[in-house]
Parts: C-alpha cells; sequence; structure tokens
C-alpha cells in the first residue's frame, strides 16, 4: 500500500479526526505540527489515532512552524520518495515549496479546511397558543320595569326623613375614632432595640504571584484597546515585556496559553484577536 503522510499545520487549521480522513483518504501517518498553547489539544487529538506523530514547535516567531514543517517534509521526501505528501493548511505560503518538489518528481501537495460555521444559538422565542379570540358580546342590560312617578316619590320620601338620623351616627363614629387615635399614657419608657453585634467579614483568600501577575497583564491589555498588538510576533513582545526583563521564552509563551484558555485573546492563523 502507498503510503500517504499528512502534515497537518495545527496552528493554522484544527480539523478534526473524521474532517482529516475526508482531507487526505487513507492516510498512514499524521505529523502534527502545533505551539505550545495548542499541546492540551495536540495530546487529545493524537490519542485518538495510534499513528499520529506530534511535533512541538521549539522557538518562536511569526513563521517557526511553517519552517518545522517544511523541514519535516523535506526529510520524508528523502526518506518515502515513492510516498504521498499532504500539507493540510490555508497558508499558501507552502505553494511556492510544494511546486518546485513537483517539479523534484515528488507527489505533494495542500489541501486548506474550512472549519464548519457553528450555529449561534437563538433563544427560542416562546410560541404562543393558538387560541381564537373569543369575542365578548356584551350583553343588553335588561331594561328595568317602569316605576309610576307616585310609587317613586313614595319610596324617596321616608329616606330624606332619615338622612338627620345618619349624620348623628356620623358624629358618633367619629368621636370614637378621636378618642381612639389618642396614644395611652404610659409611665415606662419604650425599650430601644439592641442591633447584632456586626460580625468580623472573612479572610479573603490570598492571591498568588501568577495570579496577581495573570490580573495585571489582562488589566494591561484591556487598557490598550484597539492598540492592543494583533500580530503574533508583537504579541509576545508585549508580554514579555509586562512579564519583565528576566522572563523567558517558554514563560511567555506560557502566559500566551493561559490567556487562551480564559478567554483573554484568541490565537490563530498567527493573528491575536481579543473577544469581548
Amino acid at each position: 500500500m502507498k503510503e500517504l503522510h499528512a502534515l497537518v499545520d495545527f496552528e493554522n487549521v484544527q480539523p478534526s479526526l473524521e474532517a482529516l480522513a475526508k482531507l487526505a483518504p487513507g492516510f498512514t501517518d499524521v505529523w502534527l505540527f502545533h505551539g505550545p498553547h495548542q499541546a492540551k489539544q495536540a495530546r487529545a487529538f493524537a490519542a485518538s489515532h495510534e499513528r499520529v506523530t506530534l511535533v512541538p514547535r521549539s522557538g518562536q516567531g511569526p513563521n517557526a512552524l511553517d519552517f518545522h514543517l517544511t523541514f519535516y517534509l523535506g526529510y520524508m521526501a528523502a526518506k518515502h520518495p515513492d510516498a504521498e505528501l499532504v500539507v493540510v493548511a490555508n497558508d499558501r505560503g507552502y505553494d511556492p515549496m510544494l511546486a518546485h518538489a513537483r517539479i523534484l518528481r515528488f507527489s505533494a501537495r495542500r489541501v486548506g479546511y474550512k472549519a464548519p460555521a457553528t450555529k449561534p444559538v437563538v433563544a427560542k422565542k416562546a410560541v404562543a397558543k393558538k387560541t381564537v379570540a373569543k369575542k365578548v358580546v356584551s350583553k343588553p342590560a335588561t331594561p328595568k320595569p317602569l316605576v309610576p312617578a307616585k310609587a317613586v316619590a313614595a319610596k324617596q320620601a321616608p329616606a330624606a326623613k332619615k338622612a338627620p338620623v345618619a349624620k348623628k351616627a356620623v358624629k358618633k363614629s367619629m368621636a370614637k375614632k378621636a378618642v381612639l387615635s389618642q396614644p395611652a399614657k404610659t409611665d415606662k419608657p419604650a425599650k430601644v432595640a439592641q442591633l447584632p453585634k456586626a460580625r468580623k467579614p472573612a479572610a479573603l483568600p490570598t492571591a498568588t504571584p501568577e495570579s496577581k501577575l495573570l490580573a495585571r497583564i489582562t488589566k494591561g491589555l484591556a487598557k490598550m484597546g484597539d492598540k492592543a498588538p494583533t500580530k503574533l510576533k508583537s504579541f509576545l513582545s508585549t508580554l514579555k515585556s509586562m512579564q519583565g526583563k528576566d522572563s523567558s521564552a517558554a514563560d511567555v509563551e506560557a502566559m500566551a496559553g493561559t490567556l487562551q484558555s480564559n478567554g483573554v485573546v484568541q490565537l490563530r492563523d498567527g493573528v491575536v484577536t481579543y473577544p469581548k
């Protein structure tokens, strides 16, 4: 069986194993080139297939990983001249090198990968139940039977006589209310409610130097606003200045990975974005 080596630029594209099988059908070996901030994701990918070899990037630079991949492709072309070499990346910077490899009679090509668009989660609108609104038909008021004028006058006459009695009753009730509204005289002083003693606040957990540094860098990047670096090289240089002159390249790359895992930044295709 002819060998097919898939060389994946994991900093540029992150296909799943199923997607890779469609991009490079029948692959025999996978070489996964990744940065330090992608180590965990790369190990999870390698665990899904026994023929995956991880190649971590050493050093830093905008094209550091590209040169790693190019070096390995030349090595495999010399060791397996009859093998098919497939570079999985959207970076067209590989194309001149691959065209030169084909001039030398090697089977080498590049395939791009477009991640499937994730559908945004839209909150389902509450569907109103289709109910037929019943028209409320106001029933006509039943007309009261006509009463002769004499009967009406007879009914109203006694009410007029009772009116003075009603006024007296109102005066008596108001007098009773006035008496009840007066506060009762007491010789005992009113008790003053005592407030409970305030409890001592619980001691806050002591922040570690690492968490303080992460918070300071996060705040510093937020203050930069639109002036925050968007290229990977300038971003790493900014992190080094924030961490201090004694920080090593590994410290800077570890901080970049921590910022990405915390959602402060997103690193992809050599571009740095700041999700809001």
